[in-house]
């Protein structure tokens, strides 16, 4: 009987800890802000297709944004982009900022409110 109790622990904690870390956004920045991890999806051709968010590391170079990819899949998303727009998702607690890049593609990054990134790209808002 304990054996069966503790299994059911075991997997209750696992499935607690799964369930809190899938719904943490995956982030990272240095002390000065200039280089973090975020979140970024290029924005769609389709009113209908949904966007897929891609994990990316940006670096920030003077008034550009320096973008690498994290995964293969987001590949697309490498390059110089600058920062257009900002807006806030107070329920969220996420900033979004919107980006363009030298061929005129328009993305969206993904930080959180919180983030050392975050007065970094505010100077960047035209």
């Amino acid at each position: 009987m304990t054996n069966l109790l503790s299994t059911i622990a075991f997997l209750a904690i696992v499935g607690f800890l799964a369930w809190v870390g899938w719904g943490m956004e995956p982030h990272w920045s240095s002390k000065d802000g200039s280089k973090f991890m975020c979140r970024m999806h290029v924005h769609p051709q389709d009113a209908n297709d949904r966007p897929r968010w891609r994990d990316v590391k940006v670096s920030v170079d003077g008034n550009e944004l320096l973008v690498y990819a994290r995964t293969r899949r987001s590949g697309n998303l490498r390059g110089v982009w600058k920062v257009v727009g900002a807006v806030n998702d107070s329920e969220k607690n996420r900033r979004f900022y919107e980006v363009r890049s030298t061929s005129d593609v328009g993305a969206t990054i993904r930080v959180p409110q919180s983030s050392r990134c975050v007065p970094v790209l505010d100077r960047l808002v035209p």
